[in-house]
């Protein structure tokens, strides 16, 4: 703990919201201009490896669970129906709490329609892979707040919104063909 019982933050933080915030493509390309000045590169270099030596040490579902709380959703590899397949039950949380699932829940009201999107998606394939998922987005009020995106302007947002209120209230998802 830093003063007055704060917790004390290190580096390590920095560098996973970093990551979370995907800075390491901004970083690779600014190491593809050509700067004068070189603390500029050395700056660049240093960062760029940090960043690589602490993306290497986290597993998909750290990546995937600090993006989620950085609350900076992009479509990426920790988006995808196996992603899911494989951690959707990672989502209850030490504590059984389902704090992830709340944070997207909570993301489905951001003004960036893909952040948006990106929830909608994420939430239906909780659901499409949790053991009870459709009885728990439901509990939390994910479909109230799912529905309403069903006529936004933005079509994408549309879309995942439609797929994701279909995950959540069909009941026998592995039944039903997905083109």
């Amino acid at each position: 703990p830093g003063p007055a019982g704060a917790p004390r933050i290190d580096g390590q933080v920095f560098l996973t919201d970093m990551i979370a915030c995907r800075l390491m493509k901004q970083i690779e390309n600014l190491r593809q201009r050509q700067f004068t000045d070189p603390d500029i590169i050395d700056d660049v270099d240093v960062l760029n490896k940090l960043l690589h030596a602490n993306y290497k040490e986290m597993s998909r579902w750290e990546v995937y669970k600090n993006e989620v709380e950085s609350g900076h959703l992009q479509w990426g590899t920790c988006h995808t129906e196996a992603f899911f397949k494989e951690n959707a039950r990672m989502m209850e949380g030490t504590d059984g709490d389902f704090r992830l699932l709340k944070v997207l829940i909570a993301l489905l009201s951001s003004k960036d329609e893909e952040v948006a999107s990106i929830a909608c998606h994420d939430i239906g394939e909780f659901v499409r892979y949790y053991p009870n998922g459709r009885a728990i987005a439901k509990r939390l009020g994910a479909k109230e707040l799912v529905m309403p995106l069903i006529e936004h302007d933005n079509v994408d947002l549309q879309r995942h919104a439609l797929q994701c209120v279909s995950k959540i209230m069909v009941q026998h998802w592995e039944f039903v063909k997905t083109g």
